[in-house]
């Protein structure tokens, strides 16, 4: 089937060039094929008619042809036959090919009616830019129609922004033949859209670029809904590190209070030297700086304590995840000792970096220490240990927090990370859900290993620089 519509003029044409073939091989008596011109009428046919008014256009030739011969020569003569004979051929090939080229051509259409239909944006322009063809998707998207944008430039005329150098993106497009990222653009109403672009390079029979094809996407709208869940994501990340910040409550506490107890004791001996007949200046200076640096101390836990409560933007800094890890145990220090845990690390030897926010890196550690904690105090195993081991692999940083807790089940290790659930009496099943978001959000996985009554052993892995 085919959508070709036979014009009147061109059907006017064809059946006068037709009537003027025939009365010229039927009346006049030269000695050429004149029926060889019926090719003529073909070619013209081949625009407007279809496959099969082609194929009805050649046989009415044919049979033109056939006729003009038996009217112009009333004997069999060789020659005249051989005329008519070629003149058939060429009409038999002629009417072939139009057929085939036809059926193809319908076939092209077809697939560029389809591809008109699509939603994405296809923009076929030269290497500078200038615009060659728009679809209706770019239409719709943009706001502009195909004849207001030909040969206007494309770059300029969408306001086009990206992370890189437009250069940089048409060098990798001429080195690779292709580029995909995202974009920044302005439509015509002004408005500012994020299109996930992929561009293909065409290049002619020489292997000669000639011109680039875009297809645009707008993800605008996915990329506003990813920033509201991460801006979720933080929300409630903060909410927990507030939650955890209670239940370490008796431990941050002891921290603060010990050194406050201590610059009190050296401060009360600095003075009862100061008071003696003879004071005793060396006495007196070192009760001074143990006062300062217990001072120090104190600061630097108040320090934490703020960083680890506060609401902001996760900054992504190059970190040693030796020294994370130790903040974190610093903060859990009463805590493990209060439940009698011996906690033992296992270190790589070297400097491990990772880019990420320490905060966030120490939430994760804190929550899973916490968890092995509560599990080994939830057990009846006189083994109360937690390992911490830090190693690289290839180009990561695995972190494992191992424990002789109550371990877990297999069926509970699938969904452990899940929003929600829990396997303690007064969980709120969000603890563990934060920390795959963060890791995931350092470009990291996280997972738990173990069985019950034997222990758990959870890991997460970090790309590292160095």
């Amino acid at each position: 089937m085919t959508d070709r519509s036979t014009d009147f003029k061109d059907l006017f044409l064809v059946c006068a060039v037709m009537v003027a073939i025939f009365i010229t091989d039927a009346v006049t008596s030269l000695d050429i094929a004149v029926a060889v011109l019926y090719i003529l009428v073909i070619m013209i046919a081949m625009r407007n008619f279809s496959a099969y008014g082609i194929k009805v256009l050649s046989l009415t030739c044919a049979c033109l042809t056939l006729i003009a011969f038996f009217i112009s020569h009333n004997n069999f003569l060789c020659t005249a036959f051989a005329r008519c004979l070629v003149s058939l051929i060429a009409i038999a090939i002629a009417g072939g090919l139009a057929i085939k080229t036809n059926k193809f051509s319908d076939e092209l259409q077809a697939h560029l009616k389809l591809l008109a239909q699509t939603h994405d944006a296809i923009i076929i322009c030269a290497l500078d830019g200038s615009i060659s063809s728009w679809n209706l998707g770019a239409q719709a998207l943009y706001g502009w129609n195909e004849d207001e944008v030909k040969e206007r430039n494309c770059w300029d005329l969408l306001n086009t922004r990206s992370s890189l150098p437009l250069q940089a993106i048409k060098d990798e497009l001429l080195i690779n033949g292709c580029w995909e990222g995202e974009l920044t653009e302005i439509t015509r109403m002004g408005k500012e859209v994020i299109i996930l672009s992929r561009w293909s390079l065409y290049k002619d029979h020489c292997d000669r670029p000639q011109a680039i094809l875009a297809s645009n996407n707008d993800i605008t709208d996915v990329r506003r809904a990813e920033e509201e869940l991460h801006r979720s994501q933080t929300e409630l990340a903060h909410v927990s590190r507030l939650t955890m910040l209670g239940e370490l409550g008796t431990s941050i506490a002891h921290e603060v209070n010990q050194p406050l107890a201590t610059i009190i004791t050296n401060a009360d001996a600095a003075l009862r030297w100061l008071r003696q007949t003879k004071p005793d200046l060396n006495e007196v200076q070192v009760s001074i700086e143990q006062v300062s640096s217990n001072a120090r101390r104190a600061s630097e836990v108040i320090h934490r304590i703020r960083a680890w409560t506060r609401k902001s933007v996760p900054k992504y800094d190059l970190l040693d995840i030796e020294v994370v890890l130790t903040e974190s145990l610093m903060l859990l220090n009463r805590e493990i000792y209060r439940h009698r845990i011996n906690v033992n690390r296992v270190l790589e030897g070297l400097p491990l970096y990772v880019l990420g926010d320490s905060v966030q890196l120490q939430q994760v550690i804190i929550n899973l220490i916490m968890n092995s904690i509560q599990s080994i105090e939830s057990g009846n195993s006189n083994v109360r240990e937690i390992h911490v081991r830090t190693r690289q692999l290839d180009k990561n940083i695995v972190v494992e927090i191992e424990d002789s807790g109550t371990g877990i089940d297999e069926e509970d290790q699938s969904v452990l990370f899940d929003a929600f659930f829990t396997t303690k009496e007064n969980g709120m099943g969000i603890g563990l859900c934060i920390c795959r978001s963060i890791i995931e959000a350092h470009n990291g996985k996280i997972w738990a290993e173990g069985k019950e009554g034997q222990g758990a052993k959870l890991c997460f892995i970090l790309p590292t620089l160095k």
